[in-house]
């Protein structure tokens, strides 16, 4: 019999993991509170698909505790950077090999450039080459004049020491790809449940009982408009109970809830700048050609089909601290690097918050819950590690050999 494996969590996260569990013969079933897949983090979050160099990106403002926490968690091994290296580059190609398997059309780009505005940057860059071509990346240091060839439209005023060119690396629509991804699931039975909150997970002598009730809003569609959206599952209502061989918790900040006071998680939240490229036949280069990167400011440019997205202003907080973003500098910085490219009155702001563990890593693989798993992916980087990462778990849980070793990135680092 095909063991039972529940996914919470229906972001780009959990949709890859119900697919690639799915795709191994497992009998899946995802359960999300909101009305579709991609509705939170994933719905307008960077669009970045980078591999991971570790010492790139500048840290994220954070509380001092949480600082505190984060160094010593670092102190405890070095292992979890190269890991997540090998990782972001095996995930990449996965989701490489499932645009082109599936057919699957994510308005994708290839290309990444990190600017390097002065020859401070320059310098350190260059210094680090070596230890990140040592881990496999495939990196390009760049004069300024080469950078602006590539990226014809950047602003010829701004300061531009270097660039650094990754390969592979550009951009996509993580909704787009989630919501494909997601029919291609159910394509291989996997079952989708909305308006669904997981309440409790608990262990008895029948296994893992997933506690979970039907929860829509007020202002929720029919209950055949939701089946035409794909709800597989009729809602019974009332509090309701399901037995299953593993759960996967794909949900973010809600995860802590569900494992205990074990698991200490912070909040990671980003804003974003969504709006349409300017077409002008006499300026063809308007705004990005993929992927463009700002770290000394912690800002991501990057054009999905024919909108420009702007992501950054990361800080860190309390789970539950809310954070007032700050859209006017995601807008002065899109001006600072490529003026005049979008259609201002025709903006979409967004704001995101993801878990953050304490040393700013993914966790990935068994929780201490027997048969509970964890998906668990903070911002900053893009959705680069999302296919990958789905893999890789529904590998280990399918009882296989995972194609990357990911331990480093367990929950027992953090202990």
């Amino acid at each position: 019999m095909s063991r039972r494996v529940a996914v919470v969590g229906a972001g780009l996260a959990g949709v890859a993991t119900a697919y690639e569990l799915a795709a191994l013969g497992l009998q899946v079933q995802v359960f999300e509170r909101g009305g579709s897949v991609a509705e939170q983090a994933s719905f307008a979050g960077s669009a970045l698909l980078a591999p991971f160099a570790p010492g790139l990106n500048e840290a994220a403002p954070a509380p001092l505790t949480w600082r505190w926490r984060r160094w010593r968690a670092d102190r405890r091994g070095g292992d979890a950077g190269a890991a997540l290296a090998a990782l972001s580059l095996f995930s990449l190609a996965r989701t490489a090999e499932l645009r082109r398997s599936l057919a699957l059309e994510d308005e994708a780009a290839d290309g990444l450039i990190v600017a390097l505005a002065d020859t401070r940057r320059a310098a350190a860059a260059e210094a680090r080459l070596e230890g990140w071509r040592a881990l496999g990346l495939q990196v390009e240091l760049l004069d300024g004049l080469e950078a602006r060839q590539r990226e014809p439209g950047l602003n010829a005023e701004a300061p531009l020491a270097a660039a650094l060119a990754f390969t592979p690396g550009g951009v996509g629509n993580a909704r787009l790809l989630a919501q494909q991804l997601r029919h291609q699931a159910q394509r291989l039975g996997a079952g989708f449940r909305f308006h669904t909150t997981v309440r409790a997970i608990t262990h008895g002598s029948a296994g893992l009982t997933l506690h979970h009730e039907y929860t829509p809003p007020p202002e929720a569609p029919t209950r055949g408009a939701e089946r035409e959206a794909g709800d597989t599952v009729p809602q019974a209502l009332g509090p309701q109970e399901e037995r299953f061989d593993a759960i996967v918790l794909c949900n973010g900040l809600d995860a802590g809830a569900l494992l205990g006071p074990g698991l200490k998680l912070a909040a990671q939240h980003e804003a974003s700048v969504t709006a349409p490229l300017r077409l002008l036949e006499a300026h063809p280069d308007l705004g990005p050609k993929a992927g463009w990167v700002d770290p000394a400011v912690g800002l991501a440019i990057a054009r999905i089909g024919q909108r420009a997205r702007v992501t950054g202003g990361l800080a860190v907080t309390g789970a539950h601290t809310k954070v007032t973003p700050d859209f006017e500098a995601l807008h002065r910085g899109l001006q600072h690097w490529f003026p005049g490219s979008v259609l201002h009155q025709q903006v979409q702001h967004g704001q995101s918050r993801r878990a953050l563990p304490a040393d700013g890593l993914p966790l990935l693989g068994a929780s201490a819950r027997q048969g509970v798993w964890l998906n668990l992916s903070p911002g900053g980087q893009g959705w680069g590690l999302a296919c990958g990462m789905a893999q890789v778990l529904a590998q280990q849980i399918a009882g296989q050999t995972p194609a990357v070793d990911i331990a480093p990135l367990g929950t027992q680092r953090l202990a």
